[in-house]
């Protein structure tokens, strides 16, 4: 059990939104506070692109990474249902998430999760994306743990469009510039990976140490990770 608790992790974003917020980051602490407050595994946000496809933004493991990058392969899923429907999409079940989904869902319980819930990033009217809850165990979300989940995704919209008077192009723009964030991480995990030895998952994690540890962004850190290995 966590010393951290949900209203902690609510005002920490709130604080964030009220600065002069670096996206990335925050989005990362986000999915990462999701993971542990509530019954879930990993979190992972995926958000509709300017040309109506989907794209990967913020996710708490390198296996969730490609779970997400799949569904927006194959438009289909828990979060690319979420945000086209604007409805919540929860499957607690193996046998379930296969016959609801085909090949996502099997990828979905290949990487051994047995229940997933995602919820919709509202944004006047329309879903820009969503937040993907996955758990080992075959879990049923509480009232309470649903009306959380849809809070959290709720503040990563926030955190994308802030502030409330942007128009479609800004939103394209700022969408834009959070997903080139997730790139330079991306290009950070495979420095890592090839310096260090290590596997992708292993490189995600030690740039989430560096972060934590240089109480730096993830962003900075992996623009750090980049830079230095392109003046080597």
């Amino acid at each position: 059990m966590t010393a951290r608790t949900s209203a902690q992790a609510l005002a920490d974003v709130a604080s964030a939104l009220v600065e002069d917020h670096e996206i990335t980051g925050l989005l990362a602490r986000l999915v990462s506070d999701c993971a542990q407050l509530l019954p879930a595994d990993a979190a992972a946000l995926l958000v509709r692109t300017a040309d109506g496809g989907f794209e990967l933004l913020s996710a708490t493991s390198h296996r969730v990474d490609e779970l997400q990058l799949y569904q927006a392969q194959q438009e289909t899923g828990p979060c690319v249902e979420a945000a086209r429907t604007g409805e919540p999409s929860c499957t607690v079940g193996r046998p379930q998430i296969v016959a609801r989904w085909s090949d996502v869902g099997q990828e979905i319980v290949d990487a051994g999760f047995g229940s997933v819930h995602a919820f919709p990033m509202h944004w006047r009217g329309r879903a820009i994306g969503g937040l993907n809850l996955f758990a080992v165990a075959e879990t049923e979300l509480s009232a309470a743990s649903t009306v959380l989940a849809q809070s959290f995704a709720d503040f990563a919209t926030l955190a994308i469009v802030q502030p409330a008077s942007l128009g479609d192009d800004d939103l394209a723009e700022r969408i834009t510039a959070a997903l080139e964030g997730r790139v330079v991480v991306e290009q950070a995990k495979g420095v890592l990976a090839y310096q260090l030895g290590l596997d992708m998952a292993g490189a995600y994690d030690e740039l989430v140490t560096r972060s934590t540890a240089n109480g730096s962004t993830l962003a900075q850190v992996a623009q750090n990770v980049v830079r230095s290995a392109q003046a080597r």
